[in-house]
């Protein structure tokens, strides 16, 4: 017999407080120090628009937007398929050549924009990096994956997360910010507004077919109450638009210092003599329109480089035009600005600059801190973003007889399988990997690590160069096969003929072992 028990949820005036307290702690220190307390209603609408502004017109958001979406997807992160044999009931290593097969089945459909794009123009990889920068700039995108009818495969369409808003007449459905919610809290459908400017209904599974179809793809963390995201800029927007102005106001001072090179300044009621005027060697002048459309005209004079004056008149006076409110401190603030904008998005200051000035350890402490959160956050991707289309992608595979899995499908269909299903499409997501500060050291460092079984050279081979310690094997035996061929016929000669300097005859011996070790002599 079994007990079906029910989820609780509770509402936040339902948690019961204290009464028998002479004090009740609400953070404050002493009484009004942490000032007003403040319950915030989300306008998801202006902060969407005010990010998007920003990503426009503003360096430093862009700037920060793009350092992710590089660091993170880079060119697209790459399938690393990790059956579990034994869960699967198969023999250990017998999937080895599985693996590879549907690793290389997801290249080719990921690098085809017909096969993998809803709109046809863009690789797996390029619709990654507009997932992710769009979300980054919106706060969420709407992700839909469609099955083809010529081939079977998924295609991924994506929707601005502006045209995910409530329809006009909601009926009895609840429905927050365009999310259609059941009784269990969960995601059911998404209203889409089109062209026309009528709400299409999005549903996140297929009725009859119970596979994925759409879902919303975040920025960042949420709360978990919250249906939908806020762009990455939102903690910082005004920030960002302030250090901007002032970069701005510090670029015009300067370029206003460095036009007005010197006036003349009159000490006495005299008539003037111009000297500016008089010491010129060219003449002219220039008509605008200011934004009255009045008409200004200034005269223009252009002087010989090293000019004087000479018969100045009683009171004239040159005077060098002063250039001391140049804004000489402003490379300190924004470098503070950047420095905090930095600590709240998890990136370290250098990276986000650019400006790596200082020694070894330092940097390598800040590379170090940066991929523990390239980790998070790759994980995060390839979970919530890549790993359903993989789902799907597998299941079109399988269903078209081009890969074999046994037991598959039915433990898609059975929940009560859900192990042996999970350990088919189980995976790993890889990015683009930093290059070590010095190489040596890391090598160095992984080589004693695998010789002592703490890590292996699978791990070691994507730490140091992103590849596969697999496929490296393979090739290098097929190089050192080839090599082995192109020099046979010199180790015959020495054989046949003997002789040679030391050095050649050393080379030669050490390759006739090569080979014979090969040949399995």
């Amino acid at each position: 017999m079994t007990t079906k028990i029910e989820p609780i949820f509770l509402a936040a005036n339902e948690f019961a407080s204290p009464t028998n307290s002479s004090a009740l702690w609400d953070g404050d220190k002493f009484f009004g120090g942490f000032g007003g307390t403040n319950i915030y209603s989300i306008d998801y609408w202006t902060l969407r628009e005010r990010s998007a502004q920003l990503f426009t017109e503003n360096l430093y958001a862009r700037g920060l937007i793009r350092r992710l979406v590089t660091n993170i997807i880079n060119t697209g992160l790459g399938l690393e398929s990790t059956p579990d044999e034994k869960i699967i009931g198969v023999p250990e290593d017998s999937l080895n050549d599985w693996r590879e097969d549907v690793e290389n089945r997801h290249a080719l459909w990921g690098a085809n924009p017909l096969l993998c794009d809803f709109n046809g123009r863009q690789t797996y990889g390029q619709i990654q990096k507009e997932i992710y920068r769009e979300a980054l700039v919106e706060g969420d995108v709407l992700v839909i994956v469609h099955i083809d009818e010529v081939t079977g495969f998924p295609k991924v369409q994506l929707v601005s997360g502006k045209l995910v808003e409530d329809p006009e007449d909601p009926g009895n459905r609840n429905i927050q910010h365009g999310v259609e919610i059941d009784k269990k809290g969960r995601h059911v459908a998404y209203w889409v507004t089109q062209e026309n400017g009528r709400s299409k209904r999005v549903p996140a599974w297929g009725g009859n077919s119970g596979r994925r179809v759409a879902w919303l793809f975040y920025a960042t963390d949420k709360r978990k109450d919250d249906v939908r995201g806020q762009p990455l800029l939102s903690l910082m927007l005004q920030s960002l638009k302030e250090i901007d102005r002032y970069r701005d106001a510090a670029v015009r001072k300067a370029i206003i210092n460095a036009i007005i090179a010197m006036y003349i300044r009159k000490d006495a009621d005299k008539m003037g003599t111009k000297p500016m005027t008089g010491a010129a060697v060219r003449r002219g002048s220039g008509t605008v329109e200011d934004n009255t459309g009045t008409e200004r005209t200034f005269n223009l004079q252009e002087q010989v480089p090293g000019v004087y004056f000479e018969e100045l008149q009683t009171g004239e006076v040159p005077v060098p035009y002063s250039t001391q409110g140049t804004d000489v401190n402003f490379g300190a603030f924004e470098a503070a600005v950047l420095a905090s904008i930095a600590w709240a998005n998890e990136i370290p200051p250098e990276i986000l600059q650019l400006g790596f000035s200082h020694n070894y350890s330092a940097s390598q402490a800040a590379v170090n801190e940066f991929k523990m959160y390239l980790n998070s956050e790759r994980s995060r991707v390839g979970e919530g973003l890549l790993q359903p289309i993989w789902i799907e992608e597998l299941t079109s595979n399988v269903l078209l007889g081009k890969v074999s899995a046994p037991g598959f499908l039915e433990a898609r269909n059975d929940p009560r399988q859900w192990d042996v299903f999970g350990a088919w499409v189980s995976a790993d997501w890889s990015g683009a990997i930093k290059p070590a500060v010095d190489i040596n050291k890391m090598a160095t460092g992984f080589q004693t690590m695998t010789s002592e079984g703490w890590t292996t050279n699978e791990r070691a081979a994507r730490e140091i160069s992103g590849t596969k310690f697999r496929k490296n094997i393979k090739r290098l035996k097929k190089e050192n096969e080839l090599k082995a061929e192109a020099l046979a016929p010199l180790v015959e000669a020495r054989r046949a003929f003997g002789g040679g300097d030391r050095p050649m005859a050393e080379a030669l011996d050490t390759l006739e072992g090569a080979i014979d070790a090969l040949e399995g002599k």
